[in-house]
C-alpha cells in the first residue's frame, strides 16, 4: 500500500510572518505570530502520530493476510479461525480508512489555516499602505489579531457631532477598508459602534446605545454599497460598555468614540 507523502508548507508562512514582523509599525505582534507558529507544529505532531498508526497498522493487516492464506491451506479445523481473521482484517481495513480520513481533514484544515494568514496578511499590509496618512494622524489603527483583522476609526473622522450621516473624509477611509474586505473569502464581517459614557437624549437618539447602533448601521449601508455581500455583514451597537481609554478626560473620550470594523473567520463545517 502506497502512504500519503506528508505535505511540508509550514515553512513559507513562518518566512511570511516574520517579514510581516521585521517591517515594524503597527503590524502582527511577535507573541500571535508565535502562536500561529506553535499551532502549525502541534499539527505536523498530530499529522506525525496519525502516520505512524498507519504503518503499524499495514504491518498488523500484512500479517494477518500471510495467516489467512496458510490457515486456508490447514485442515476445515481451522475454518472458524479463517472467520475470525477475515472479520479482524476487516475491522482494521475499517480503522486504517477513518485514520486516512483524519489525516486528509487535519492536511485540509492546515492548508486553509495557511491560505488564511497569506490572505489577512496580505490585506493588512496594503491597508497599512493605503491609510498611512490617517494612522499617523492617529485617526485610524489596524490591527491583525488572532486571525481576526480588525479596522478601528474615530467617529470624527467618520460623523460629526451627534450625526449618523458619514463624511466624505470618512468615505473615503471606509472605501479603502471595503475594497480590501470584499476580496477576503471565509469570513463574516461584524460592525462594532462606541460611544464615550457621556450620556445623550434625544428625541432620535434616547441613549448612546441607539446612537452606536444607528452609526453601526450607516457603516454597514455604505459597505454593502461598495460591494460587500449583505449576508457577511452585520452591525452592533455597543454604546459606552467596551471603553479602550478613561472616560476622565477629553482624550479618553475621544478614543472610545469609535467604529470597529472586525474580519471573524467562518467557522468550518463539522467533518464527518
Amino acid at each position: 500500500m502506497k502512504r500519503a507523502t506528508r505535505n511540508r508548507s509550514w515553512g513559507p508562512v513562518r518566512a511570511l510572518g516574520a517579514c510581516l514582523l521585521l517591517t515594524g509599525g503597527c503590524l502582527v505582534p511577535r507573541a500571535d505570530y508565535d502562536r500561529v507558529v506553535e499551532r502549525g507544529n502541534q499539527l505536523e505532531q498530530t499529522l506525525s502520530l496519525r502516520e505512524q498508526q498507519l504503518a503499524t497498522l499495514e504491518r498488523e493487516f500484512r500479517d494477518l493476510s500471510d495467516l489467512m492464506e496458510r490457515s486456508s491451506l490447514s485442515a476445515e479445523s481451522l475454518m472458524s479461525e479463517r472467520i475470525e481473521l477475515l472479520e479482524e482484517i476487516e475491522d482494521m481495513r475499517q480503522s486504517f480508512d477513518g485514520v486516512r480520513r483524519d489525516l486528509d481533514a487535519e492536511r485540509q484544515l492546515r492548508a486553509e489555516q495557511e491560505t488564511e494568514i497569506r490572505d489577512l496578511s496580505g490585506s493588512y499590509g496594503r491597508l497599512v499602505e493605503e491609510l498611512e496618512a490617517e494612522i499617523a494622524a492617529g485617526q485610524i489603527a489596524i490591527h491583525n489579531l488572532r486571525g481576526h483583522l480588525q479596522v478601528r476609526a474615530l467617529d470624527q473622522i467618520l460623523f460629526g457631532s451627534g450625526s449618523t450621516e458619514i463624511q466624505p473624509q470618512g468615505r473615503e477611509v471606509l472605501g479603502k477598508v471595503a475594497r480590501e474586505v470584499v476580496r477576503i473569502p471565509g469570513h463574516r464581517v461584524v460592525v462594532e459602534g462606541h460611544t464615550d459614557d457621556v450620556p445623550i437624549a434625544t428625541q432620535c437618539f434616547p441613549s448612546n446605545w441607539e446612537l452606536s447602533c444607528a452609526r453601526a448601521s450607516s457603516v454597514v449601508r455604505f459597505l454593502v454599497e461598495q460591494g460587500l455581500p449583505p449576508e457577511r455583514i452585520s452591525a452592533r451597537g455597543v454604546g459606552p460598555y467596551a471603553p479602550i481609554a478613561e472616560n476622565s478626560d477629553a482624550p479618553g473620550r475621544a478614543s472610545n468614540r469609535r467604529i470597529e470594523i472586525v474580519l471573524v473567520p467562518e467557522p468550518p463545517p463539522d467533518l464527518e
